[in-house]
């Protein structure tokens, strides 16, 4: 019975994703968002550990690159950092396919990357875009993680 009541608390949270919460520019959100190992916010992420996630997005145009961009924020002040170079090419970590991309269509996104902080013990925000031709962004969203020393 005990392994029925836990079965129906955890599939909730695999099957429907983190909840994020839209970024300042008002950029649409991705249609979900999953976070290994993490279930609500904030996410607890040891410091040099890995940010790994998987998102699905449906873009509202036509686009022949897609760029990301990872940013934290403590506060209003934003930490410098910058994704991998190799990681900045978005459509390099698209399922199944690449570049270029078509208004409607859905597509899967994923991130690994290591979690880097000047610090830990502390809760910041992070801010993930992709961002299409034009530097239209495609998506933006923010979520809290928790850096804890590893």
């Amino acid at each position: 019975m005990l392994k029925f009541v836990v079965i129906a608390v955890l599939l909730p949270a695999a099957i429907f994703g983190l909840a994020v919460r839209p970024c300042p520019n008002n950029a649409p959100v991705p249609l979900e968002v999953r976070v290994i190992d993490c279930y609500e916010e904030p996410c607890v992420i040891p410091l040099g550990g890995m940010v790994d996630m998987d998102l699905d997005f449906i873009p509202d145009r036509d686009s022949a690159t897609v760029e990301a961009a990872l940013n934290i924020f403590l506060g209003n002040f934003r930490v410098p950092y910058d994704l991998p170079e190799d990681q900045r090419d978005a459509c390099n970590f698209f399922a199944g396919r690449g570049c270029p991309i078509s208004q409607g269509e859905k597509i899967n996104y994923h991130l690994s990357t290591p979690a880097s902080a000047p610090f830990a013990g502390v809760t910041v925000d992070l801010e993930l875009q992709l961002t299409g031709d034009n530097d239209e962004p495609l998506f933006c969203f923010r979520s809290s993680a928790t850096i804890i020393a590893a």
